[in-house]
């Protein structure tokens, strides 16, 4: 019973219904707020960046690599091409430039030894590695060098611009390790002779004894008659003289000097008074006694002191003066100096041509 009641009041329930109104609902539905189905403007410009991300990512990973890297290439190479021409240019001119630059981690340093005959001993090697171009690494130069010498290196840099120049200087070679045997040249063993006017000039003998077959020799002074065992030096000036002798033998060489002093300077070996009265045909008359022997030409001329008239003149060594002045006929008066010169027409190397004195007759 109690199931049919149930079975009853369900079915009730069910079969019951309103009347439906459409305009009613539709009054009811213009009031109701209306709800917004589209994307806002925030929505919007993030779905934009987030598409345009997207394909910036796929384009980068889809363009090859190959031809970055192939650019930066180029651009190193054609960097190190000008930096090799510049430096043979400044190795030729020689800059005197010695300050030293910062070093840019990016450029490029190539140097170039100038080719030359002067510097073959330089051996050169040249490398380029290009790493990846994100690593941003220049283009590097190896330098080998055999003979000491300064080199000038420039560089660029990235944009292409010239760096100051840089002058390296390289070390000698270190020669004090090589083993050197010692050279053991002829002895040799001078001396002098007294000096000695035979022939009218102031001559000294130098000997020499050695083993050898040949002597070189110099002095500060004029030598004559140069042989393997002698010379003869001009001692015309008062002072010290030095000959120094220089032989060889199998490759060495030894050197021996020798000093000699002369006490005066050479004068013609004048004396400087006369007596006509003697009977000394040498003490009777005056000329100087070195032209009597020498085969020189010359011009005697003796000056009064008084006012500077020739007394006596003669181109002739025979020709002595005996004291008479030739102005006027008379002996000039005794005890009393008067001028004399010497003028020289073939005089020797480093003689003087003048000589000058005073004469006194007694």
């Amino acid at each position: 019973m109690k199931d049919q009641f149930e079975t009853k009041i369900k079915s009730v329930v069910e079969e019951f219904s309103y009347d439906y109104d459409p305009k009613a609902w539709d009054a009811l539905s213009k009031k109701l707020p209306q709800a917004n189905t589209g994307f806002s403007w925030l929505g919007k410009i993030a779905v934009a960046g987030i598409l345009s991300i997207g394909l910036f990512s796929i384009w980068y990973h889809l363009n090859p690599k190959n031809e970055r890297s192939n650019n930066t290439t180029q651009v190193a190479k054609n960097k190190t091409q000008a930096s090799e021409k510049t430096n043979q240019l400044s190795a030729q001119a020689a800059p005197k430039s010695t300050a030293p630059t910062k070093t840019n981690p990016n450029q490029n340093i190539s140097t170039i030894a100038p080719n030359n005959a002067a510097n073959q001993g330089w051996t050169q090697i040249t490398q380029e590695v290009v790493a990846d171009p994100d690593w941003h690494l220049a283009p590097i130069a190896l330098r080998q060098q055999h003979t000491p010498m300064p080199i000038v290196s420039e560089s660029f840099n990235d944009d292409g611009g010239q760096l100051p120049p840089v002058q390296e200087h390289l070390l000698p070679l270190d020669l004090t390790s090589i083993a050197s045997t010692p050279c053991k040249g002829p002895k040799i063993v001078l001396d002098a002779d007294a000096i000695n006017y035979e022939d009218g000039t102031p001559l000294i003998r130098i000997n020499a004894e050695s083993t050898v077959p040949e002597i070189s020799w110099s002095a500060n002074g004029t030598l004559l008659n140069k042989k393997n065992r002698s010379v003869d030096l001009l001692a015309f000036q008062g002072q010290t003289y030095t000959i120094t002798a220089q032989a060889q033998l199998d490759g060495c060489s030894s050197t021996e000097k020798i000093k000699i002093t002369a006490n005066e300077d050479y004068n013609l070996l004048a004396v400087n008074a006369f007596n006509p009265q003697s009977r000394d045909e040498r003490n009777a008359k005056f000329m100087p006694y070195a032209l009597t022997i020498r085969d020189v030409r010359f011009e005697l001329i003796v000056i009064d002191p008084d006012n500077g008239g020739i007394i006596f003149k003669t181109k002739d060594a025979q020709n002595a003066w005996d004291g008479t002045d030739q102005r006027n006929g008379q002996m000039v008066p005794a005890q009393k100096a008067y001028i004399w010169k010497v003028v020289l027409q073939d005089a020797l190397p480093s003689e003087k041509t003048t000589y000058s004195g005073t004469i006194v007759r007694i």
